[in-house]
């Protein structure tokens, strides 16, 4: 007994010596663990932006703060609404009267104010009310409507004309500003000649017909113009224009068409076959169209035939041709002297500055008709021989 005495007391002895030492290692865990957030002891309503500056025809935005010592309906009312003035208050994409306050998480509620088209410059002064078991509060906002002639919106751009072939697409890159004191929802439109297909669109937003611009801020729009096929050459006026709200900026472009270039080969009947007769030749009338929108220079021919063949012509050059309008060159073709009779083709080309074109013309060798004759009368020559000698040797 006397043992198990001592052995008890030496226990208590060391865990009173070893305290000191566990409160000391337990003082930085307990100083790391955060404070609780203390609730508040009344109902309050507060707003980070409590002064917004809007011009006439906008609309302001105030986010609300609604916090309560319990979990309770808070109903809510806004008051000192200007004539002309439209306050509501929001909340999950709703217009709301009330809101259900949360111990963790502030519910999500807007004050929205339509400012209207005509409001005169100054400051007026709105008034939201909540009321519930814990009380009433109340938070004053300001709301400054702006000067409208010290804000306004443009539309610019570096290169307001293009210029090229009326088979190209163009694109124009403008710059939006918004010099206004509230974000702007801009319609973008962009209108052109007859035929002529013109799209403005955010960049980078192929498929977008507005864009949103902050206050004082800027957005890149981007125009695309593709000119009707039969454009003729010359300058066309192009307008891009962005409405948003009471403001309107436009923007005045131009895309010089310079013509479309392309042309057509035939033969003076139509057909693209002919016919040589074997050690002679034969003419060959090409006619070059011009079918694009502008007129061709400098316009070479040339001819590829078959190996040993040759293609010549009266003038293998043409000055230049008119849209629509139409000049022919005469080919002479002669077979090489070894072509046996057959098809063959002859290539037929013509390159422009601008365009060019190809047609292949299936020749025929004949052979010629003079030995036709040679073989009759070599004929008959054998056969007069032949009688000449049975009538001589026939008596015998």
């Amino acid at each position: 007994m006397r043992q198990r005495s001592r052995g008890s007391l030496r226990c208590l002895v060391i865990g009173l010596a070893a305290m000191p030492l566990m409160l000391a290692a337990a003082a930085p865990a307990m100083a790391q663990s955060p404070s609780p957030v203390p609730l508040p002891s009344v109902l309050t309503i507060t707003t980070t932006y409590p002064s917004v500056t809007v011009d006439p025809g906008g609309d302001a935005i105030f986010p609300l703060q609604i916090t309560a010592p319990n979990v309770e309906r808070v109903d809510l009312a806004v008051s000192d609404v200007p004539t002309g003035f439209k306050a509501s208050l929001k909340g999950g994409g709703a217009i709301i009267g009330s809101v259900t306050t949360s111990l963790t998480t502030p519910p999500d509620v807007k004050l929205d104010v339509k400012v209207p088209d005509g409001a005169a410059p100054g400051d007026y002064k709105l008034t939201v009310t909540g009321t519930s078991a814990s009380g009433t509060a109340t938070l004053p906002v300001d709301l400054v409507v702006g000067d409208t002639s010290g804000g306004q919106v443009t539309m610019t751009t570096d290169f307001p004309s293009l210029r090229g072939p009326a088979s190209s697409t163009y694109q124009f890159n403008l710059r939006l500003t918004n010099d206004t004191a509230q974000e702007l929802t801009f319609g973008l439109q962009g209108t052109g000649p007859d035929g002529w297909d013109v799209q403005a669109q955010p960049s980078g937003q192929s498929q977008a017909s507005t864009a949103v611009v902050a206050a004082g801020s800027s957005q890149s729009v981007q125009v695309t113009v593709k000119p009707s096929i039969d454009a003729t050459a010359g300058q066309f006026p192009i307008t891009v224009t962005a409405t948003g709200g009471t403001y309107t900026a436009t923007t005045d472009l131009s895309v010089e068409i310079t013509g479309s270039y392309s042309m057509s080969l035939s033969s003076s009947d139509g057909r693209l076959n002919t016919q040589v007769t074997s050690g002679s030749s034969t003419q060959y009338t090409v006619v070059v169209t011009n079918t694009g929108t502008a007129p061709l220079t400098n316009v070479k021919l040339t001819g590829t035939p078959p190996s040993g063949w040759t293609v010549t012509w009266d003038s293998d050059t043409i000055a230049s041709i008119d849209v629509n309008g139409t000049a022919q060159q005469i080919a002479t073709i002669t077979p090489a002297s070894s072509a046996i009779a057959g098809d063959y083709v002859v290539t037929i080309a013509a390159r422009a500055d601008q365009a060019n074109s190809s047609i292949q013309v299936r020749t025929t060798v004949e052979t010629s008709s003079i030995w036709g004759f040679v073989g009759l009368i070599i004929i008959a020559v054998v056969l007069v021989g032949l009688f000449l000698v049975f009538r001589r040797y026939g008596r015998r």
